[in-house]
């Protein structure tokens, strides 16, 4: 998972966009599997993807 958010290509990082962008698409933020992998891609490659997991570990650690 670190090297899929570090932005290492991959099958796995290819397999996740695509599920991403469907996901996207269910939720109204994009029109097109494209348009979701774009976007998914964008999260991932900008480093919006690793700080969320990053305040996930957080929150799950102080209530745990």
């Amino acid at each position: 998972i670190h090297e899929l958010l570090s932005g290492k290509p991959s099958a796995y990082r290819d397999a996740v966009l695509y599920n991403a962008a469907g996901a996207l698409i269910v939720a109204d933020r994009a029109k097109t599997l494209k348009e979701g992998v774009e976007l998914a891609a964008k999260a991932i490659d900008d480093g919006q993807a690793k700080e969320t997991l990053a305040k996930l570990v957080a929150i799950t650690n102080e209530n745990g």
